[in-house]
């Protein structure tokens, strides 16, 4: 790491575990659906919305009238989850549509869809982004078409790449009563790396034999350490126009969820489901980010925990988030992803 960044401090193995255990046992949620705005006028936009959490965003978001542009991998399922909320929910003003093809996996596809999300905006503000798609491999051996290691491109590389695009249609004095950004991360960033959570000489371990990498677990928490330290790293790019119009940027750990993120897991997940949270709790988390009016551009960079509150991070990360670390996390994206622009 540069040298004017201090060397990564230990943590606290017991706070670690009381965190593990808060995650199974968090609070309960404070802002839920009778909290949230009327959001007539309001455009969101939400990636990975056909399934579990970002499924239930939608449909939350959808109830008060909001307009959604969900952003997905397959543009069937997207339809098909689409026509469900829409069926349910006669009584809603606010519309979706669905953009097809953003498969992280494979970064050239990012600027088309793109592209689509702006002929759908049309030139109409955009008031929130949730960063939600993500990839939680049951074994550490997915790879992408760039020949990096899949979950820190699908989780870190492929947001903000999309981020990149957003940012004309976003960072705009056009509706700015409501702007926010969530990216989602987790508590899984507890089991990252030691240093940052990130592994700094190689963190797409491209220059690494998939039998010689580390196990999925640290790999799926290096991203998730990641996606807290854009949070902050966005903001910092932006700040004259957040402070100005009072934009948030935050990370959120949704929880410990039942939802489609898990698939492939087989029996381990079978059993531990039983002490996880209906995908619909997650939602509350993101929304708390999404939407909740105690949140202001000062908390950017704040780490939203289950199920609507501001905590720490682990004690190395949260030192990140104000001595540089964070910004080195998005340059180094910014090298890898720019080719894309």
């Amino acid at each position: 790491m540069d040298s004017i960044i201090a060397p990564a401090p230990g943590y606290s193995k017991k706070k670690l575990l009381c965190d593990i255990y808060y995650g199974f046992r968090p609070n309960k949620p404070t802002f839920t659906p009778e909290d949230y705005p009327d959001l007539t006028g309001k455009t969101a936009l939400v990636t990975g919305c056909n399934t579990g959490i970002g499924k239930h965003v939608v449909e939350l978001l959808y109830q008060k009238n909001c307009n959604i542009i969900g952003v997905v991998r397959t543009h069937e399922k997207g339809d098909a989850a689409r026509d469900e909320i829409v069926n349910n929910n006669p009584e809603s003003n606010g519309t979706i549509t669905v953009v097809g093809g953003c498969d992280y996996l494979d970064l050239a596809k990012i600027p088309s869809v793109a592209e689509n999300i702006k002929k759908v905006l049309d030139g109409k503000p955009l008031n929130i982004i949730v960063h939600n798609a993500g990839l939680m491999a049951p074994d550490n051996k997915g790879t992408s078409a760039q020949g990096y290691e899949a979950m820190f491109q699908t989780n870190v590389l492929g947001p903000q790449l999309l981020q990149h695009f957003l940012d004309p249609l976003f960072v705009k004095k056009d509706d700015t009563s409501l702007k926010r950004i969530v990216w989602v991360s987790s508590g899984a960033h507890l089991l990252a790396f030691n240093t940052y959570g990130i592994n700094w000489e190689d963190p797409t371990f491209e220059k690494v034999a998939v039998s010689e990498r580390p196990d999925n677990q640290t790999l799926y928490g290096q991203s998730k350490a990641a996606n807290i330290y854009q949070a902050k790293a966005w903001y910092e790019n932006h700040k004259e126009f957040c402070d100005e119009v009072d934009c948030v940027s935050v990370s959120c750990y949704p929880g410990n969820l039942r939802t489609d993120l898990q698939r492939g897991w087989g029996l381990t997940m079978f059993f531990m489901k039983f002490l996880f949270w209906d995908g619909i709790y997650g939602a509350y988390s993101e929304l708390f980010g999404a939407l909740s009016p105690t949140l202001k551009a000062k908390d950017s960079g704040s780490y939203v925990v289950p199920f609507g509150e501001i905590q720490d991070p682990r004690e190395d990360v949260k030192l990140g988030l104000t001595n540089g670390v964070y910004m080195k996390l998005w340059g180094l994206v910014e090298e890898k992803i720019k080719q894309y622009y």
